[in-house]
Parts: structure tokens; sequence; C-alpha cells
């Protein structure tokens, strides 16, 4: 028990000492997460956006006049249990030539005697980043259906948003290491800083004869309370800018209450592995 109480009061008696190089430990660490949350809200932002495009995305099959209802449920059965689909929407042809006077009015409609449209059934596509070879493998499996006519199949504009999401996923896989690896290299380099000045303690603990993770401990309890604060900081800092962005722009979805919770854990552990690998240098 003992070998942890020494640590953990003499940390705090260390941090109290030298409370100056301490804040500014806690401010560069909680800068290093902000910019870190604040690539992870935009990227969630922009995910959300190209998630609701691909969700407008659907592949329409227009049935002929007089299919039976036996052969659309057996036909709607089979199309929904295709992989990627995310709903199946029987069209009727009064369904249709109301959805036609919404869109364009009803003057296009004018002298009609018969209804001119055919029914269909209207596939909604599970977003991701398969989007586009969902459409075309639907397309090419019913395509010689006997009782479907025609595919209307955005087949092109489904593979280039399947090629955006391919490409945005990759870049922010990319770039979230290159800040998690950054932010990681600013806490270890701001701690090493802070501990340099006690370098001469930790000399003078190794020729009395205390092992290294005895040395180690203080250091580690030390980075554990620095990494909290700063996580917490860091959190409320991306809550409130996150707030005012959303002011401005609207649409702009505020950052998951988990991903909030997240960042005085993470700070703990960057603080922990920070504090470890610098006080390294000098055992």
């Amino acid at each position: 028990m003992y070998s942890w109480l020494f640590p953990i009061s003499e940390a705090f008696r260390s941090l109290w000492r030298h409370r100056f190089v301490a804040m500014l430990s806690i401010i560069t660490i909680s800068a290093a997460l902000f910019v870190l949350g604040f690539f992870i809200t935009i990227s969630l932002n922009l995910h959300s956006v190209l998630s609701e495009m691909q969700k407008q995305i659907a592949v329409e099959f227009f049935l002929k006049d007089g299919t039976t209802k036996a052969d659309v449920s057996r036909l709607i059965e089979e199309i929904s249990h295709s992989e990627g689909v995310a709903s199946v929407e029987f069209i009727t042809k009064s369904d249709a030539m109301q959805r036609f006077s919404k869109k364009f009015g009803t003057k296009y409609l004018e002298g009609l005697t018969d209804n001119p449209f055919p029914p269909s059934i209207l596939v909604h596509l599970e977003p991701g980043i398969n989007l586009g070879k969902t459409a075309e493998y639907l397309s090419a499996k019913f395509g010689e259906h006997p009782d479907i006519t025609q595919i209307a199949s955005p087949g092109d504009v489904a593979q280039k948003l399947s090629g955006m999401l391919k490409t945005f996923l990759l870049l922010s896989a990319i770039w979230g290491a290159i800040l998690v690896v950054g932010a990681l290299l600013i806490i270890v380099n701001t701690i090493k800083l802070a501990i340099y000045g006690r370098k001469d303690t930790i000399e003078i603990m190794r020729l009395v004869g205390a092992t290294k993770s005895f040395i180690q401990r203080p250091f580690t309890v030390e980075g554990f309370v620095q990494g909290f604060f700063a996580g917490t900081i860091s959190a409320l800092a991306l809550y409130l800018s996150s707030s005012a962005m959303g002011k401005i722009i609207p649409s702009l979805k505020m950052p998951p209450q988990i991903l909030l919770y997240s960042f005085a854990l993470l700070g703990i552990i960057f603080g922990v592995i920070g504090s470890r690998m610098a006080v390294k240098k000098f055992l």
C-alpha cells in the first residue's frame, strides 16, 4: 500500500511546487487533444453528409401492367433479401400519378383519360462503400425478370458516392493516425521538459537504490492527473466550440456524448503513456 501512497503524495506535492510548469503541460495537452477532437467532429459531420446523400439513392423497377399481387409479393420478397437493400416499397399506378403531380404539377396530366404510369418497386439501398456495387448487382440480377419492363438505376452516381466515401474514410484514417501520433509526441516532449528540471532528484533516487518502477510511479501519477484535467478541459472546449459553430451552421451535429466523456479517459491514457516514455530517458 505504501508503495503507492508515497508516489501519490509526492506527485501532488510536485505538481503544486511546479504548478506553473504543470499548468503549461495541461494547456499543451488540452490543445493537442482539442485538435484531435475537432478533427473527429468534422469527420463525423462529413460522414453524416455523405451518408444522407447515399440514402437518397434508390433503384426503381417498373412492372408490366397486369402483374398480379402474388407475383409482386414474390418479387418484393426476393429483392428485400438481397444484400445491401435497406427497404422495399411498392408504388401502385395511382401512387405513381400522385408522386408525379406533386413533383411537376397537374397541368401535364390534363386531358388524360387513363393512368399512363406503370406500377413499380422502389428499392432503397444501405449507405456505405458498396452502394455502387449493390445498385449494379440488383440491376443485373433482376434486369431480365419477366415482370420488369424497365429499371431506373443511378449506377454512376452511386459509384461516385461510394468512391467519395472510400476516399474520405481512407484520408480520415491517415489524418487521424497522424494526429494521434502528433498529439502523443507533443505530450511526451511537454512532460519531458517538465521532468528535465528534476533530473537531479531522479539521479539521487537512483544512487540511494530506488528501483526504476518506484522512480516512475510519481511521474505516472502526475501524468494521470495532468491527462485527466487536460482531457476534461479539451472536452469542454470542444463542446463549447461546437455549440458556437452550431448556431452559425444549424445543420452541424454536436460531437457524441460518448466522445466527450472518453476524452477524460483518452487524456489519462496519453498522460500516463507520455510520462512513462518521458521519464525513461532519465533512468
